[in-house]
C-alpha cells in the first residue's frame, strides 16, 4: 500500500536541485530518494500552486513545477478531495488559465477585498472602517455577478440541449441567490474601545494562566476554544468558517495563532513579505493535508500547530521533519 506524503512549501523549495547544490544540504538527498520510492506518493494542492504563483522569478517557478514532475506528484482536487493523476505541467497550465479567468471576471479582486476585514481584525493597518470594507466587498461581488450574467446572456439558450438548459438555468438561479445574500451582508461589529489584533487576547489572565506551551498538544485547541467562548460570548467564531472538517482545522489553527501557541508573525509588516498571507497559506496547507499519511516540514512552529490541528479533528496524519520520515520509513522503503 502506498503512503501519501504532503510537503510543506519550504520543503518543496529546498528539494530543488539547484537549491540543494547551493546549500550543500546532504540530508535532503536520502529524503528525496525516499520520496521517489514506488511506495511513496507525493501529493500537492491548490495552495502549493498559489505559493508557486507568488514567486516573482519565472525560472524559480518552473523549478518547482519540474520538481513536482520529477517526484511524479499527484494533485489533490480541492472540491472532491480526490487525487488527480495528471502531469503537474498540465495542472499548472490549467491553473494559470483559471487564474487569468478569475482576474477577468473579478474573482481575484473579490478575494483580495474579502481578506481585508480579517487583516484589520488582526491588527494590520487598514484605514477603512468595517462598514466601508463591507460596502467594498458588496461592490466587488456585484461586479463579479454582473460579469457572470453578461456571459450567460451571451449564450443562445435555444441552441442548448435539455441537459445544458438545466445547467444554464441552475447557474442563473445561483447568481440570483448570491445577489440576495450579498445585499444582506453585514460588517463585523467591534466596540470602539476594543483593541484590534491578538495581543489583547493573549494578555488576558485567563489565556496566560493556560500555560499553553506546557499543555499536551492533543488538548491545546479544545482548551483555547473553551476559553475563547467564555470570554467572547457575543462572538461566534463558527460564523466565519464552513461546516467541514477542513474548516475545523482552519479554525483550530487560527485559535492557536491568536492565543500565542507557536504563533505565526502574521501581524508584522516586513518589506516585500506578506506575513498575513503566508500564515493563511500555512493554515490551508494543514487543511489540504487532511487524510494523507505524512505532512513534512522543517518549520518547528508549523509542525506544533499542525499536530494539534490533526489531534483536534482526530486525524491520523503524522507531522514530522524530513529526517524523522526517512528514519521511520527506512525499514519499509
Amino acid at each position: 500500500m502506498s503512503l501519501l506524503v504532503y510537503l510543506d512549501q519550504n520543503i518543496l523549495s529546498d528539494l530543488r536541485q539547484r537549491k540543494m547544490e547551493e546549500s550543500g544540504v546532504v540530508d535532503f538527498r536520502p529524503f528525496k530518494m525516499a520520496l521517489m520510492s514506488e511506495q511513496i506518493v507525493v501529493v500537492y494542492s491548490h495552495v502549493t500552486l498559489s505559493e508557486i504563483m507568488q514567486i516573482t522569478k519565472g525560472e524559480y517557478r518552473q523549478e518547482h513545477i519540474d520538481l513536482l514532475i520529477e517526484l511524479d506528484a499527484k494533485y489533490i482536487d480541492p472540491l472532491e478531495r480526490k487525487l488527480i493523476d495528471v502531469s503537474p505541467s498540465k495542472i499548472w497550465e490549467d491553473y494559470l488559465e483559471n487564474e487569468e479567468l478569475n482576474s477577468d471576471l473579478g474573482i481575484t479582486m473579490l478575494m483580495d477585498v474579502s481578506q481585508l476585514p480579517s487583516r484589520k481584525l488582526s491588527g494590520l493597518p487598514i484605514e477603512e472602517s468595517f462598514y466601508e470594507l463591507n460596502t467594498k466587498i458588496q461592490s466587488s461581488l456585484e461586479h463579479l455577478l454582473t460579469k457572470c450574467e453578461a456571459q450567460l446572456l451571451s449564450v443562445d439558450i435555444d441552441e442548448l440541449n435539455e441537459e445544458q438548459k438545466l445547467f444554464f438555468l441552475r447557474n442563473k438561479m445561483q447568481l440570483d441567490e448570491l445577489r440576495a445574500k450579498a445585499s444582506v451582508l453585514e460588517p463585523i461589529t467591534i466596540n470602539s474601545d476594543q483593541k484590534l489584533g491578538p495581543q489583547s487576547f493573549r494578555d488576558m489572565p485567563e489565556i496566560k494562566s493556560l500555560d499553553l506551551h506546557n499543555v499536551d498538544f492533543k488538548e491545546v485547541v479544545a482548551i483555547i476554544e473553551a476559553t475563547f467562548k467564555v470570554e467572547n460570548s457575543n462572538f461566534n467564531l463558527n460564523d466565519y468558517f464552513d461546516n467541514t472538517i477542513q474548516a475545523d482545522v482552519s479554525r483550530a489553527y487560527a485559535l492557536m495563532n491568536w492565543a500565542g501557541y507557536y504563533s505565526d508573525d502574521f501581524t508584522k509588516l516586513k518589506k516585500g513579505k506578506d506575513r498575513f498571507n503566508a500564515s493563511m497559506n500555512d493554515m490551508q496547507h494543514v487543511a489540504s493535508a487532511l487524510g494523507v499519511d505524512f505532512l513534512i516540514s522543517n518549520d518547528v512552529n508549523f509542525i506544533k500547530k499542525a499536530k494539534a490541528c490533526f489531534a483536534y479533528v482526530d486525524s491520523s496524519t503524522v507531522v514530522c521533519e524530513p529526517s524523522y520520515f526517512v528514519d521511520m520509513c527506512s525499514n519499509c522503503l
